[in-house]
């Protein structure tokens, strides 16, 4: 099945570019001068995704190479996903015009100059939209949240709440020290990383010395963190002490008490033996509060069978860019922000960081902080 939707995804993908090359080949002048290069740079643009995310070029290429394909890459895919519905809209209503005739005169009588325009009112649009979207992605929210527990805790922590850095190739050095400064500027008693800390490649981790810049976070109560499933993707096992030499407390089905409340952290649910949450807090003190930390935010009702007070999860990036973030509203019964049900309250983040291309289109980047 899994390998049915890989094909299906890839078929997609070669059609797309089959469409969008023919439409744009159409508006070129007849001159091989143009046409050529026309050629070799929609084919470049069409295998660059394949280049950037195999293991391969993980391997052999440096790692600034890497970043550099991965984002072009992944912009140009976040290109066809607006482009490809205009086109085909405006396809739509050059057929119907067939049969209706709506199209004024001056569009009619010089179609090639026509279709120039709109072309170049599309490239200048996507550079408005993708410089938009760039710029959201660097100024990330604080979020500030009030949650009240019954339960009596002496000295109630500020917890600041972080997902989805995803420290690689698209988020380096630079941008991973700026997610650092930020937590730290929220003066954290204890810090909660809910997953896809590393976005893939531990060796972008290794050269970049990532791991140096998330030991200069501080908080008194300490670093906590969960697995996600970009950590699967890559050298799960590598990333695990990474994490570690970062002197992060990695909860990988395991329980942490600090001061007089519990940190649940579940593994990923990409490791389809994980334990059950009910197992996990079994012999916990149901007196005492319980925060629980689970990346995917999938199947909450298991929390509030199992009187959880508090879950924080990510994973969805909130879609990342619009359209997608409707499509993931439609998949998750939370997808992004806050959730009551029964006596356990839920927190999905939309995360510092994201995958592909540094944009943010109709979602935000950003950081919780909590007080109890």
């Amino acid at each position: 099945m899994k390998w049915l939707s890989f094909a299906s995804i890839i078929l997609l993908y070669v059609a797309v570019h089959c469409y969008i090359f023919y439409r744009i080949w159409t508006l070129l002048p007849n001159n091989l001068f143009v046409k050529i290069p026309y050629c070799i740079v929609f084919v470049l643009l069409f295998i660059l995704l394949f280049i950037g995310m195999s293991p391969i070029s993980d391997r052999l290429m440096s790692v600034k190479l890497v970043s550099v394909i991965q984002n072009i890459s992944t912009t140009w895919l976040f290109t066809l996903l607006y482009v490809t519905p205009v086109l085909l809209f405006i396809d739509i209503l050059r057929l119907l015009n067939r049969f209706l005739h709506f199209f004024p005169h001056c569009i009619i009588s010089n179609p090639h100059k026509t279709g120039l325009i709109v072309l170049l009112i599309i490239i200048v649009s996507l550079i408005v939209v993708f410089s938009f979207g760039y710029v959201k992605f660097n100024h990330p929210v604080i979020v500030n949240i009030h949650l009240k527990t019954s339960k009596h805790i002496a000295n109630p922590p500020k917890i600041v709440v972080a997902s989805d850095l995803h420290a690689g190739y698209t988020i380096g050095k630079k941008r991973t020290q700026e997610f650092v400064s930020l937590i730290n500027a929220q003066k954290p008693d204890i810090v909660l990383l809910c997953g896809d800390i590393f976005d893939r490649s531990t060796r972008s981790i290794e050269k970049n010395n990532i791991t140096d810049i998330l030991k200069q976070i501080n908080a008194p109560l300490g670093v906590y963190a969960v697995i996600g499933n970009h950590e699967y993707y890559g050298n799960l096992q590598r990333a695990i002490e990474l994490l570690r030499e970062a002197n992060i407390t990695l909860l990988q089905d395991s329980v942490a008490q600090v001061d007089d409340f519990y940190i649940i952290g579940r593994d990923d649910r990409s490791n389809p033996k994980r334990k059950k949450l009910q197992s996990l807090v079994a012999n916990l003190d149901s007196n005492k509060l319980q925060i629980l930390l689970d990346h995917q935010p999938i199947n909450l009702a298991e929390a509030e069978a199992a009187k959880i007070d508090f879950q924080f999860s990510g994973h969805t990036h909130d879609g990342q860019i619009f359209p997608a973030n409707l499509i993931i509203r439609s998949m998750y019964e939370q997808p992004h922000g806050y959730l009551r049900k029964g006596g356990t309250q839920y927190f999905v983040t939309s995360g510092l960081g994201l995958w592909g291309a540094p944009y943010r289109i109709g979602t935000q980047s950003e950081l919780i902080v909590v007080t109890l």
